[in-house]
C-alpha cells in the first residue's frame, strides 16, 4: 500500500496529464469525427508505451571522472524483488528492450533495510539502472555498495563483477565489511543505460539489503582513496587513545592503590580494539570473521560495566548490590560469546538484554556524577560533559546498528572529549596539589615553632650555617647527636643502639660521623602502665640531605616524647599513641613536596607483657632472635615511607607477643646494601637473607653483627641496629 502511495505521488503529474489529454480526446469525439482514429491512435501509444517509459526512474550520470552518488533520491532510485531469477538473462533482456514481466520489481530505498516478509525467504535481487555519459577520463572505475547483509554477487551488465562471501555456507561471511568491485574496460555502455544487479543472500531473520553506509560509482582510484582516507583516520585516533591507555596503565603498575587508573587504561585499550574490529582494515588481517565477531560481542559486553566502575571508584563510591549484579550478568554474556558460534544469539542477546542494560548503568552513572556536580566537584563537571557527549554518540551508533536511520559510526570521534576532559581533570589535581603544597610549605614553619622551640632554633642554625661546608657538617652532627638518645630506664626491656653512618669527616683534628640514619628510645605511660618506646629511621639522601631528614625526625619525635609525659596525653591507647606519632610525622615530612622521606620502625613494648606494638614504614624487616635462630615477623610491606601523600590510607600497626629471653634486631638497609664479591666481579647483595646468618653469627650481639657484616662485604650506606630484649628475670631479681 505504501509503494502504491509512493508510486502516485511520483508520477502525478503524468497522471494529470491523462487526465488532460482523455478530457480533449472526449470532446473531439463530438467535435469532428474524422480525426476520431487519429487522436485515439496517439492517445493509445503514450498511455501504453510513452508513460510506463516515463515513469521508469533511471539515474543518469553527468561524469564518471569523480564520485557519483547511488543512493536513492527523489529523482530516482533502487529497485528489489524477492522472485527468483537468472541476473545475467534479465539484465541481457532489459539491455536489449525486451520487458520481463514476469519479474515484478518495487522500489527500494538505499542505503537501507528491507523487511523480509517471511524468515524462509533467503535471497533478493536489488537493481539499479543508470545511464552513463558519453565519455570519461578514467582509466579505471569501481563501484561503491555500502554495506550488504552478509554474501552477495555483483553483475554489471549480466557480467560478474565481484563477489564477497559462500553463499552456501550457514555462517556468517562479511555483514559489516564495505564492498568496492572493480568495472572492467569497456563493460559500461557508453551514452546508453546500464544495469546493476546484486544478488544478496541475508544472515539474520527478516533483514536484506544494503543497509548502511553508501552508494558510488567514479573513478577507482578515488574511491579506495575516500575509504581508506576515512578509516586511516580512525585507526590515528585509536592510536592516540591507545598511548593514553597504556600510560594510565602503567600509572596504576606505578601505584596500585589507584585502581581508577587501571579501570580507565583497561576501558581504553578494549574501545581502542571494539573500534578496530568496526573498521575495514580489519579484513586485511585474514582472520576468519565469525573470530572477529566474537571477540567484538565480547569486548561490547564490557565496555560499559567497565566505564561505570571507574567512575564509581574515581568518586569513592561504594559497590552497591544492583552494580554488582548487572556485572556478573555481563561477564556471563561475555562467557556466552567466548564459547557460542552462532552471532544470530549474539545479535539478539546484544539487542534485548546488553543495550538495554546500558540503561541501568547510565544511570548509576549519573547519579554519581550529578551528585559530585550538585557538591560542586569541578571534575565531575568536566566527566559529565564527556559522558553525555560520548553517550549521545553511542546512542546514534546503536540506533544506526539497529537500522532506525543510516547514520556514520562517530562514537570513535566523540571519545576524543572524554580523554580531553579526563586530561584536563588530571591537571586541575595537579594544580590543586601544588596549591595544597604552596599551603603546607608558607604555613610549616609557624607549625613547627609552635610544636618546639628546639626545632626551630635548629632549623635556623642549619640555614646560618650553609656557607661553611665542614662547619655545616659539625654543627648537624652537633644537633643530631643529643637528639638521638638511648633514653630508656626500663630494666625488663633492654635497648641498644649502634650506628656508623656513611659519611665521616675531620673538624679541628678530630673525626666525625654524618648521615639519615637515627635511633631513639625512651619510655611513656598509657592508661596506667609502662612502655618502652623506640624509633629507628633511616632518612632519604646521602649525608647533609639524610642528616636533615633525621633532625627533623629526631626534633619531633623528641617534642612526642616531652608531651607524652603530660598527664593529660597518658590516657591513650598503644594503638592510638602510635597513631598519633605517626600522622604527625607524616603530615610534617610531606610538607617537604618530595624532598625529604624517612623509613622507620616505631614501636611500643609493653613492659608487664612483652606485648610489641610497631609501624613499619617501609624499613627493613624486623627480625626476631630466639634460642639462637633468627627469622622475619614480617613478610609484607604494608606501608610506604613516611612523606609520601596519601600514605596515612595504608597505616597499619602490628603487634607481636615477645617471650622472656626474646630479642628483637631492628636495623636499617645498610644492613643488606653491601658489596660483594671479588674486586674484579663485584655485586651488590640482593639476598635479605644473610642478615639473618649475620644475626645468629654474632649471637645478637651488635658490635660483633657489624664485625661479621664487615666480613661480608663492602657496607655503602649508613648502618643503625637497634637491640630490643625482653627479660622479665632481670625485674624480678632486682626486686
Amino acid at each position: 500500500m505504501k509503494d502504491d502511495k509512493l508510486w502516485f505521488l511520483k508520477n502525478f503529474s503524468e497522471i494529470s496529464l491523462f487526465t488532460k489529454m482523455f478530457s480533449n480526446f472526449y470532446r473531439m469525439i463530438f467535435c469532428d469525427l474524422s480525426k476520431q482514429l487519429l487522436y485515439f491512435s496517439i492517445f493509445l501509444f503514450y498511455f501504453l508505451v510513452m508513460f510506463p517509459i516515463s515513469s521508469e526512474s533511471v539515474q543518469k550520470i553527468q561524469s564518471l571522472d569523480e564520485i557519483v552518488s547511488l543512493d536513492s533520491t527523489k529523482e530516482h532510485g533502487w529497485e528489489i524483488t524477492l522472485q527468483k531469477m537468472d541476473p545475467v538473462s534479465f539484465s541481457h533482456s532489459y539491455l536489449n528492450g525486451q520487458k520481463n514481466s514476469n519479474i515484478q520489481l518495487e522500489t527500494y530505498e538505499v542505503p537501507g533495510v528491507y523487511i523480509l516478509p517471511e524468515e524462509s525467504i533467503q535471497t533478493a535481487f536489488i537493481v539499479k539502472k543508470f545511464i552513463a555519459p558519453k565519455n570519461w577520463k578514467s582509466s579505471g572505475l569501481a563501484v561503491r555498495l555500502g554495506t550488504l547483509t552478509d554474501k552477495d554477487k555483483t553483475y554489471l551488465n549480466g557480467t560478474l563483477i565481484g563477489e564477497t562471501g559462500d553463499m552456501n555456507s550457514t555462517l556468517p561471511q562479511a555483514y559489516d565489511k564495505i564492498r568496492i568491485y572493480q568495472i572492467p574496460n569497456g563493460l559500461i555502455r557508453n551514452g546508453e543505460t546500464n544495469i546493476l544487479v546484486i544478488e544478496v543472500k541475508k544472515y539474520f531473520q527478516k533483514e536484506i539489503g544494503i543497509e548502511q553506509d553508501k552508494t558510488a560509482i567514479g573513478d577507482s582510484l578515488l574511491i579506495q582513496k575516500e575509504l581508506l582516507e576515512t578509516e586511516y583516520i580512525k585507526i590515528l585516533l585509536l592510536m592516540v587513545y591507545t598511548t593514553a591507555g597504556i600510560y594510565f596503565l602503567f600509572l596504576y603498575l606505578r601505584r596500585r592503590t589507584d585502581r581508577e587508573n587501571l579501570y580507565y587504561g583497561l576501558f581504553t585499550i578494549l574501545l581502542v580494539l571494539y573500534q578496530f574490529l568496526r573498521n575495514q582494515i580489519k579484513y586485511d588481517l585474514g582472520i576468519e570473521f565469525i573470530y572477529m565477531k566474537k571477540l567484538e560481542y565480547m569486548v561490547l559486553a564490557v565496555l560499559v560495566p567497565l566505564f561505570a566502575n571507574l567512575i564509581r571508584l574515581y568518586f569513592k563510591y561504594p559497590k552497591t548490590i544492583i552494580l554488582k549484579v548487572l556485572d556478573g550478568l555481563y561477564v556471563c554474556f561475555a562467557l556466552f560469546y567466548f564459547v557460542s558460534n552462532n552471532v544470530e544469539h549474539y545479535n539478539f542477546i546484544n539487542k534485548n538484554l546488553v543495550q538495554y542494560g546500558w540503561i541501568l548503568y547510565l544511570g548509576i552513572t549519573l547519579d554519581h556524577l550529578i551528585r559530585r556536580v550538585i557538591a560542586k566537584d569541578r571534575d565531575a563537571f568536566l566527566i559529565l560533559i564527556g559522558v553525555l557527549i560520548t553517550v549521545f554518540a553511542a546512542l546514534l551508533d546503536t540506533l544506526g546498528a539497529r537500522n532506525v536511520f543510516v547514520f556514520p559510526r562517530i562514537v570513535g570521534y566523540s571519545f576524543l572529549f572524554f580523554i580531553l576532559s579526563i586530561a584536563t581533570i588530571l591537571a586541575n589535581k595537579f594544580v590543586r596539589l601544588n596549591e595544597e603544597v604552596e599551603e603546607l610549605n608558607l604555613d610549616l614553619e609557624k607549625k613547627v615553632e609552635q610544636r618546639t622551640e628546639e626545632l626551630r632554633v635548629s632549623l635556623e642554625q642549619v640555614n646560618r650555617l650553609k656557607i661553611q661546608q665542614d662547619a655545616d657538617y659539625f654543627l648537624t652532627s652537633l644537633l643530631i647527636n643529643p637528639l638521638s638518645s638511648n633514653k630508656n630506664t626500663s630494666e625488663v626491656i633492654k635497648t641498644e643502639f649502634y650506628t656508623k653512618q656513611k659519611k665521616s669527616f675531620e673538624f679541628k683534628n678530630k673525626t666525625y660521623e654524618i648521615g639519615g640514619d637515627i635511633l631513639i628510645s625512651g619510655n611513656v605511660e598509657l592508661c596506667e602502665k609502662k612502655y618502652v618506646v623506640f624509633v629507628n629511621g633511616d632518612a632519604m639522601g646521602k649525608s647533609i640531605q639524610g642528616a636533615g631528614g633525621a633532625l627533623v625526625l629526631g626534633t619531633v619525635f623528641n617534642t612526642i616524647l616531652t608531651r607524652s609525659s603530660i598527664s593529660l596525653h597518658q590516657n591513650k591507647k598503644p594503638e592510638k599513641w602510635l597513631e598519633e606519632a605517626f600522622l604527625e610525622l607524616q603530615k610534617i615530612f610531606e610538607s617537604f613536596d618530595g624532598s625529604m622521606y624517612i623509613s622507620i620502625v616505631l614501636g611500643l613494648v609493653e613492659e608487664n607483657t612483652g606485648l610489641l606494638y610497631y609501624i613499619n614504614a617501609e624499613h627493613p624487616w624486623t627480625v626476631l632472635y630466639r634460642n639462637g635462630v633468627a627469622s622475619y615477623i614480617e613478610e609484607e610491606l604494608t606501608l610506604r615511607k613516611i612523606g609520601i601523600p596519601e600514605n596515612e590510607e595504608h597505616l597499619v600497626i602490628k603487634n607481636f607477643q615477645m617471650l622472656p629471653g626474646d630479642t628483637i634486631m631492628i636495623g636499617s638497609d645498610g644492613r643488606d646494601d653491601l658489596l660483594i664479591g671479588k674486586e674484579e666481579n663485584r655485586v651488590i647483595n640482593e639476598d635479605q637473607n644473610q642478615f639473618l646468618k649475620r644475626v645468629e653469627e654474632g649471637n645478637a650481639d651488635l658490635r660483633k653483627i657489624y664485625e661479621k657484616i664487615l666480613k661480608f662485604g663492602v657496607i655503602l650506606d649508613d648502618l643503625s641496629l637497634l637491640k630490643v630484649t625482653y627479660n622479665p628475670k632481670d625485674n624480678k631479681t632486682n626486686e
